[in-house]
């Protein structure tokens, strides 16, 4: 069943924690262990509008736009993706291009080990 959430489902589903907050104009990165495969990237607002960007640095000065993140609604519409890492450490960066009145928060959590 490719809908039943087992092993090898990866289906992005948002996280239900907290997460940090992201003021606009800000950027916050998360690190990534060497051994974990890929990550989740949930971002949600509450209620407001989510601007953002979505970057992955790996080794040697490697940066990678990943996502381009636009909605009218954080709250009812929450951003989820799953993000395949190469291997060794990697960062996941987050810049909230939204107006400093429109806080996002932003979870990144390992998929795969």
């Amino acid at each position: 069943n490719p809908y039943g959430g087992g092993y090898g489902d990866r289906s992005p589903r948002p996280s239900i924690s907290r997460g940090e907050t992201v003021q606009g104009g800000s950027l916050k990165t998360f690190s990534l262990p060497a051994h974990v495969n890929a990550a989740q990237v949930t971002i949600t607002s509450d209620g407001l509008p989510v601007n953002a960007k979505v970057e992955l640095w790996g080794t040697a000065s490697h940066i990678k736009q990943l996502a381009e993140v636009y909605n009218d609604n954080g709250q009812t519409r929450p951003f989820a993706a799953i993000i395949d890492v190469p291997g060794g450490e990697n960062t996941i960066a987050v810049r909230n291009t939204g107006p400093l009145e429109y806080p996002i928060r932003v979870v990144v959590e390992p998929v795969g080990q």
